[in-house]
């Protein structure tokens, strides 16, 4: 699954995020560019589009307030087909983002 998450993420994110392929575990980090903090475009926007996804500073030792722009998600339940759609579905939301800026 793995192979197959990395290989959407090459499709849909370059230019739009930045990631390395995990060489363990079922998460991988994605710094989404352009983007200061990830809250609020993942808890609204992502959600919004059934893209599920989650920010990166509910993991910071700093406590869930710092800004980040990191997301991690979870490869490990989704189907091929659905890694491929979720990571279509994030792209548009950060071009939109980006449009807006």
């Amino acid at each position: 699954i793995n192979a197959e998450y990395m290989g959407a993420a090459d499709r849909h994110l370059k230019g739009l995020a930045e990631w390395h392929a995990p060489s363990a575990g079922m998460f991988v980090w994605i710094r989404l560019l352009g983007v200061e903090d990830s809250r609020t475009l993942i808890r609204e926007k992502a959600r919004d589009q059934k893209v599920l996804l989650v920010p990166g500073a509910s993991f910071s030792p700093e406590g869930p307030d710092v800004k980040s722009p990191f997301v991690r998600a979870s490869y490990s339940l989704a189907t091929p087909e659905q890694m491929d759609t979720a990571l279509q579905r994030l792209a548009t939301i950060l071009k939109e983002a980006a449009a807006g800026r």
